[in-house]
């Protein structure tokens, strides 16, 4: 009975128009707060669910969501992965009259961001999927979001004093836990161990720093076997890996371990990889370059953040609000996938 209910048999019950029944279930236009108890009780009496899917498509209306995530230069790039992601859920949702305009800033110009969100702003769309990198931009354009009651979805990273509907990352803070566990268990007591972060603006980079602190953590939590720690920032463009281990005083054989805090792993690679003995390494993503390092044995550990399953289960998550008009889960992590050579060919990126 439950599954064959419609809108007209609630109505004949309720002593009410089909309109007036369609009005409560959508919550548009003018009940009585009487009248609407009266629905709304009938309703869970009969656990009636409306087809909103078929709602959808027989309306033909358009669902527009837009995405602000940066710029991949090649299909390669660790951000054309969430982008194949995008694309997978939009591919599946089409069929509802969702759109997907997608928007890219650059991650070394945080300007770019601010720009590219007020493209958005003036496009006014249903739903949003962000990309939190720049965190003072990105918060800005959530507060506008927020005035425009605009839902939005992060992806890759969350801003704690924004309002999203949900968000889809990796805990940052346990990866570098992790990460730090890994070079531990390669190395002798009384290594050193180098952490690289490769950002232009590291204190905008909130899952960085989250990365550093976790890795941290273990071990201060942790016996550390008498283990020096060195730090060093540096942007990506040139070699700028052996000048800030001069400034430390500090000789490429004198490492003994590297975490690298981004997808740029390979840039350590690189500055080691001319010694006799290579320090063990640790970096994150499945982009090519690091493929191939990792099978070459260049590289020990990759950890993946799944990035294509991000930007699909996002993309997903404004659908289920927006259409389906389902209360959406709104901590969503992704799992800290171990990756080497030995694994690497099983790994399922969805």
């Amino acid at each position: 009975m439950n599954k064959n209910i419609r809108i007209s048999d609630i109505a004949q019950k309720a002593g009410v128009s089909i309109g007036t029944v369609d009005r409560v279930i959508h919550e548009r236009g003018e009940v009585s707060e009487k009248t609407r108890k009266k629905i709304l009780k009938i309703i869970e009496e009969f656990n009636y669910r409306p087809n909103i899917l078929a709602s959808s498509l027989a309306s033909k209306r358009t669902i527009q969501f837009a995405s602000l995530s940066p710029y991949a230069p090649n299909k390669e790039a660790y951000w054309s992965k969430p982008q194949e992601g995008i694309k997978k859920a939009i591919s599946q949702l089409r069929q509802f009259g969702v759109t997907m305009n997608q928007f890219f800033f650059k991650m070394e110009d945080s300007e770019t961001f601010t720009a590219e969100a007020e493209k958005i702003l003036k496009l006014s769309p249903d739903g949003v999927l962000v990309a939190p990198w720049a965190n003072r931009e990105a918060l800005q354009f959530t507060q506008e979001l927020d005035q425009k009651g605009i839902p939005y979805v992060f992806i890759d990273s969350n801003l704690e004093e924004a309002s999203p509907i949900g968000f889809i990352i990796q805990n940052s803070y346990q990866s570098g836990f992790v990460a730090a566990r890994l070079l531990d268990y390669g190395i002798n007591a009384g290594s050193n161990i180098l952490l690289i972060h490769v950002a232009k603006e590291l204190e905008n980079a909130h899952h960085l720093l989250q990365r550093e602190k976790g890795f941290n953590e273990y071990f201060k939590s942790y016996e550390s076997r008498g283990h020096r720690i060195f730090r060093i920032e540096v942007t990506g463009i040139g070699n700028e890996i052996p000048e800030k281990l001069r400034e430390l005083n500090l000789k490429g054989n004198e490492v003994d371990a590297v975490f690298v805090t981004s997808s740029k792993v390979h840039l350590a690679v690189e500055s080691f990889e001319h010694l006799k003995k290579c320090p063990k390494i640790v970096g994150y993503d499945l982009i090519k370059r690091n493929i191939e390092l990792l099978k070459q044995g260049k590289i020990d550990f990759l950890l993946c953040q799944k990035p294509e399953s991000q930007g699909y289960v996002a993309t997903s998550l404004l659908f289920d609000y927006l259409v389906r008009k389902e209360k959406v889960q709104k901590e969503n992590y992704t799992s800290i996938d171990i990756i080497t050579r030995e694994n690497l060919d099983y790994y399922s990126y969805f």
